[in-house]
């Protein structure tokens, strides 16, 4: 009978050993290596951000103190490539891509314009509507998530020691002191008033930035529309009634759209909004209980929170540009008040060169911009140089490229001339180094110049992955740990 052979019982059998130990070897490493490739070409990939254009929500930039450079902080990123394969991107993602106008760069920004949309950028806001179609644009409201990730402090100032009433005016309040954290212990009649002198808070360059760092970021282009005042902004702060005696008013001015809230000890408390209208608000504040107040209004949304309740709603309002800003806070019993956290929005700006103020994105193209809106180069001010040859030249008829005339970076300056100015140099939009003679450059065009033309959108082909999560680095390697997830 044939068959093979049972081992005796209590005996395992003996593991056959591979008869071609160094090809298997070789299969494994060369699945791994594979494994490892469709991962990055497929899957997940990680990037190191070079520039400042996405601060403070990603870093990176070189640190200088007295002049001179003290390290730096460049986040490591994990990009999910999978996702846009199953869904489109959609707006406020944080989103890696090919750069249109140099195609072998990848650039990261944040999405804020889709498909056939019109959109308009106004007062710091994001605004769009249909595309070809002349419908109200409506202000596009970034949703939680997103907004509390991307909140900027302001006050207290983190370089500013002992900053937390540091230009508040007091009204009938003794001086808070440190043993008491700080706190203001109010009468009636007191109040507690932000800005002391002046506009309030504007959208400055540093704002948002960790205390061991923001006094060393570079202020490259800080100039830029700066010294703004903001209308999206939130207020922070614990209260807290010694008895119920009377109310305690908050009047926010969120710029031009006041909103004020009246917490009534033992009874009902209620907003008044920027149209006059009274909301009633189901909340009770019970004597000598400490009461979170959370009060924030960003792209024409309000949201309350206090303690763990919360209301919120859009508001249907006109853009109007912020004067001013602040806070009020008066009180008409005796009340206790925690120093007061204000956080800022992104202020988004328009064009730098100021000549465009709509954009009409076409199908499957989508708008991008920086978060450092006062220092990216995005969608808002690309600009592509063409150069037209006929009959071709060197093979061909046309060439697009990035127009970067006065880059940061001499050496991605485009075009580029020699000392004697008889030979361009000029990198197409596919990575690809052409130098071309002063005589054809006039053939084609009779200047010697070449045809500018914007070039704002993003194709959606060349949209590589949405950016999930900051890795890298910590401490001992940069001065403050970047974990977490990207929003």
């Amino acid at each position: 009978m044939s068959g093979s052979a049972k081992p005796p019982k209590g005996k395992k059998p003996k593991k056959e050993k591979s008869t071609h130990p160094f090809r298997d070897n070789i299969e494994v490493i060369v699945f791994a290596i594979a494994m490892s490739l469709g991962l990055k070409v497929f899957a997940l990939e990680a990037y190191q951000i070079p520039t400042g254009s996405m601060q403070p929500t990603l870093m990176g930039t070189d640190l200088i103190e007295g002049g001179k450079p003290v390290g730096g902080v460049h986040d490591r990123v994990l990009v999910d490539k999978i996702c846009y394969m199953i869904r489109e991107p959609e707006r406020w993602e944080v989103i890696v891509f090919r750069y249109p106008l140099a195609a072998t760069n990848n650039y990261v920004k944040r999405l804020v314009g889709l498909p056939n949309e019109d959109l308009w950028v106004q007062n710091g806001d994001i605004w769009a509507r249909p595309g070809g179609t002349a419908d109200e644009f409506t202000i596009q409201a970034k949703p939680d998530n997103v907004q509390d990730e991307i909140w900027k402090q302001v006050y207290p100032t983190p370089t500013l020691k002992g900053s937390d009433w540091v230009n508040w005016r007091l009204i009938k309040v003794p001086q808070p002191s440190e043993s008491d954290g700080g706190q203001v212990k109010m009468k009636a009649g007191s109040v507690v008033s932000y800005p002391s002198a002046t506009r309030g808070v504007t959208n400055e360059y540093r704002h948002g930035y960790h205390e061991n760092i923001v006094a060393k970021i570079p202020m490259a282009q800080s100039g830029l529309g700066t010294n703004t005042p903001v209308s999206d902004l939130r207020f922070e702060m614990e209260v807290s009634a010694d008895d119920a005696s009377g109310a305690l008013i908050l009047e926010a001015e969120f710029g031009p759209y006041p909103i004020k809230l009246t917490i009534h000890p033992g009874t009902a408390s209620e907003l008044e909004m920027p149209d006059g209208s009274i909301r009633a608000i189901d909340f009770e504040a019970s004597t000598g209980d400490n009461i979170s107040v959370d009060l924030a209004f960003w792209d024409h949304h309000y949201r309350l929170r206090l303690n763990d309740q919360e209301w919120a709603d859009d508001l249907k309002l006109e853009s109007i540009p912020a004067g001013r800003n602040g806070l009020i806070v008066r009180s008409e019993g005796n009340w206790n008040i925690s120093p007061v956290k204000i956080y800022r929005d992104i202020h988004y700006l328009p064009s730098i060169s100021g000549t465009v103020g709509l954009y009409e994105i076409p199908e499957d193209h989508f708008f991008m911009m920086g978060d450092n809106t006062q220092n990216s180069l995005d969608s808002r001010d690309w600009t592509a140089r063409t150069y037209r040859f006929d009959p071709p030249w060197n093979g061909h008829s046309f060439m697009r490229g990035d127009n970067l005339p006065n880059g940061h970076d001499p050496l991605y300056n485009n075009p580029r001339q020699n000392a004697a100015r008889d030979i361009t140099t000029f990198r197409d939009e596919w990575g690809d180094l052409h130098q071309i003679p002063r005589e054809e450059l006039l053939r084609a065009n009779a200047d010697g110049s070449a045809e500018e033309m914007s070039a704002h959108f993003v194709p959606r082909r060349y949209i590589q992955g949405k950016a999930l999560a900051v890795f890298l680095p910590v401490p001992p390697f940069a001065p403050v740990w970047r974990i977490g997830w990207v929003h």
